[in-house]
């Protein structure tokens, strides 16, 4: 099992004993707590990637969980898929596009036997981590 330490702030320690005891937990289960509140921000972040807002709503108002990481991670969602050059990549890879296209004859040989319906996969071997 590992262990997890960390320098904490006066405020920081307040807002864990809040937090364990709101959820019921003795002080001497802090990786509970950690385990617990670690489900939580998990959660969050990936309701964050999806794009959706974390809401709190009572019977009169409604409030949006707005943190700055969670904008980024919702940016990063939201960011256009594929690969983004420069235009001095653009330039150089219009160069090589534009140049003939010569495999050797082993990368010939490689290309044929993928494409070769009796062509059987390599053997994986898993070596041991000693776990």
């Amino acid at each position: 099992m590992s262990r997890f330490q960390a320098k904490t702030s006066a405020i920081l320690e307040t807002e864990l004993e809040m937090l364990q005891h709101e959820l019921g937990l003795r002080s001497n289960q802090k990786a509970e707590l950690l385990r617990e509140l670690t489900t939580l921000a998990a959660w969050i972040v990936r309701q964050a990637a999806e794009g959706r807002a974390i809401l709190a709503r009572d019977e009169e108002s409604t409030h949006v969980l707005d943190l700055p990481v969670l904008d980024k991670i919702r940016d990063r969602g939201r960011a256009p898929g594929g690969l983004q050059l420069s235009d001095e990549e653009v330039k150089s890879l219009v160069e090589i596009m534009d140049r003939a296209f010569e495999p050797t004859p082993a990368l010939k040989r490689a290309l044929e036997n993928l494409g070769s319906p009796n062509r059987q996969p390599p053997i994986l071997a898993w070596s041991d981590t000693g776990r």
